[in-house]
């Protein structure tokens, strides 16, 4: 009588003799949590086909001594799906260890599209010439202007419309990562109100917005996300949104939402910012309305303190703000959250400090043109009441009082200001600390500053070592060479190129806050499980092959806010699918990504209510 073999036996026996890759002797960190350890991995096709000692032959054989050998990252917060179709190989993502992204955050998403294109921010390098302004951009424009302009200046075909086309589309273009798409609450409202959004949604508006989340997630979408701080999503009321949340409950989906907590980004007369909590109180109502999971996407304390509290006293507040999901929580409720790791984020930094006064600097033409023109009292007397007024999300006193102490400068022809905040530089001047920014502009058109510590780094960590958190870096994939050339003279922030090096860097290295394998956990099997991904964000025999490859002792993120164009250091080798797309460092062109589907790549499945 014949032996009959085990499973797992016969997996092994698919191609004993030769496999397509071999990482031999590194030391492995599986994704768990559990202790590393050493051993060998076989690869055949886009499967891990065994893990230990190795017999056998490959194509391939990577030498991993020394090094540690981890599940590709997955960046559970990311703008990459914006940029992926102009920048496929993902050379900022991939670089940097990332082998899986969600995209489709706060709101945005490349699809589905009508008649409108919705401003999504990385088309600032030229918005300007097709739609002059001087404060804040026009942000919906008709649909075949763009197409006519991404054809221009790309060389690109926007056919798609529907979800599934832009999903489709981007297979057969081929892509370096994987994408696990979500349906943005902001495009489809753009879809179905165009211009005319600052107000509720009428009822039939309601049900279009309800079949466009709906045929997104019969193509494949995990779930929606909001961007509730953006227009046009922010004049939405919790009514609409629980509406359309139904529909993603209704498919097992996943809500993720950028909360209420700034309001919109753009001119703010009133003294104060909204309440951040009643933000996170209301996804957590969102969720128990609709009965949809909910993800708190780059989640900071709910509570503002004013002046910027000492470290222990900010730490309390984001164990008060962390108490409050854990008491939705003991209710049944599926709430869990991301942390951006550093102490600013966002997708852009500023460069020049000219670019804090970019509508003046618009209206003047060039940096060198509005440091003359700031020579003139009434020009100087004009800013300055336009800000006073609130007229200017970047500075605003009345909504910021201590916007001074976080504006730095960064590089500059008098040595005395590099790396002192405008609000330090004042005091020392004896001036008000608008004078103070308009005189360094003034003196030095090409003076450098931006943003920093938006939350403290007390702050952060708190979120960063909480059980189940997750690490994301809110970014869009971008190349080397990206740069916004005109006012506001944005670069990628540099999250874009290094933030999980960064994050294992300083969580792990330097501050111990974490172990190896609870922070590789934090960016690997979490946001898998969370996403529901199948046999994915882990190394274990059967699982897909997405593995990074890296020297810890060598590993850190090499951009900084002067040049954050930078890849890290330490990241050898990437394997996404079970094909290089990084070779001792440098990429290798290949696009084995895949799109991945809900109801193909994941376990989450239709309610059967």
């Amino acid at each position: 009588m014949p032996t009959k073999l085990k499973l797992k036996d016969l997996f092994h026996s698919i191609a004993m003799s030769k496999y397509d890759i071999i990482v031999k002797n590194g030391i492995i960190v599986d994704g768990t949590g559990r202790k590393p350890f050493k051993g060998s991995i076989a690869i055949k096709e886009n499967r891990i086909i065994c893990i230990g000692e190795i017999k056998g032959d490959a194509e391939i054989v990577i030498d991993a001594r020394g090094l540690i050998v981890a599940p590709g990252f997955i960046d559970i917060h990311s703008h990459a799906d914006e940029t992926l179709w102009l920048y496929p190989h993902a050379p900022s993502l991939v670089l940097q260890g990332v082998t899986t992204i969600v995209g489709g955050n706060c709101g945005f998403s490349p699809a589905p599209l009508r008649k409108w294109w919705l401003l999504s921010f990385w088309e600032l390098d030229w918005w300007h010439e097709i739609r002059p302004f001087k404060y804040y951009p026009e942000i919906i424009i008709p649909l075949d202007d763009f197409i006519e302009e991404v054809r221009k200046r790309y060389g690109i075909e926007v056919t798609w419309r529907s979800f599934g086309d832009y999903l489709m589309w981007l297979e057969e273009k081929g892509i370096s990562v994987n994408y696990v798409p979500l349906v943005g609450h902001n495009t489809v409202r753009a879809q179905v109100m165009g211009p005319d959004y600052r107000r509720k949604a009428r009822e039939k508006e309601l049900y279009e917005m309800k079949m466009l989340i709906e045929e997104a997630m019969r193509a494949g979408a995990f779930g929606m996300s909001t961007g509730l701080d953006y227009e046009p999503g922010a004049y939405a009321d919790i009514e609409e949104i629980v509406e359309l949340a139904k529909v993603v409950s209704k498919y097992g989906g996943i809500y993720a939402t950028h909360w209420r907590r700034t309001g919109v980004r753009k001119e703010r007369p009133e003294l104060q910012p909204p309440e951040k909590i009643k933000g996170i109180l209301e996804a957590i109502e969102i969720g128990r309305r609709a009965k949809v999971a909910v993800q708190i996407s780059h989640i900071m304390s709910g509570y503002t303190i004013r002046p910027p509290p000492p470290p222990g006293l900010a730490s309390v507040a984001t164990r008060v703000t962390i108490k409050v999901l854990e008491e939705a929580r003991k209710e049944g409720l599926d709430i869990q959250f991301d942390v951006i790791p550093t102490t600013s984020g966002g997708v852009f930094t500023f460069s020049y400090l000219a670019g804090i006064l970019a509508p003046w600097a618009r209206e003047h033409g060039s940096r060198e043109a509005l440091a003359k023109a700031l020579r003139i009292p009434e020009v100087r007397q004009e800013i300055k009441e336009a800000i006073l007024r609130g007229k200017w999300w970047y500075i605003n006193p009345r909504h910021d009082p201590y916007w001074a102490d976080r504006l730095v400068i960064i590089d500059s022809k008098d040595e005395r200001w590099r790396g002192r905040s405008i609000a330090s530089i004042a005091k020392e001047l004896g001036k008000d600390s608008l004078d103070t920014l308009f005189d360094l502009i003034m003196d030095d058109p090409d003076i450098k500053g931006t943003y920093i510590n938006y939350v403290s780094e007390a702050e952060v960590m708190e979120f960063v070592k909480y059980k189940d958190s997750m690490i994301c870096s809110d970014t869009f994939t971008l190349d080397f060479k990206w740069e916004l050339k005109a006012p506001p003279y944005f670069l990628p922030h540099p999250n874009t190129y290094g933030v999980f090096p960064y994050f294992i860097r300083r969580y792990v290295k330097e501050l111990r806050l974490l172990s190896l394998e609870e922070a590789i956990m934090k960016i690997t099997s979490l946001p898998a499980k969370r996403m529901h991904l199948l046999e994915r964000g882990i190394v274990k025999e059967r699982a897909y092959a997405d593995i990074v490859i890296f020297d810890l002792e060598e590993l850190r993120d090499q951009g900084d806010l002067i040049e954050p164009r930078r890849k890290p250091r330490g990241i050898e080798y990437v394997l996404v699918n079970g094909v290089l797309v990084v070779k001792e460092g440098e990429l290798t062109g290949a696009r084995p990504g895949k799109v991945l589907r809900r109801d193909r790549d994941s376990d989450l499945r239709p309610s059967q209510a």
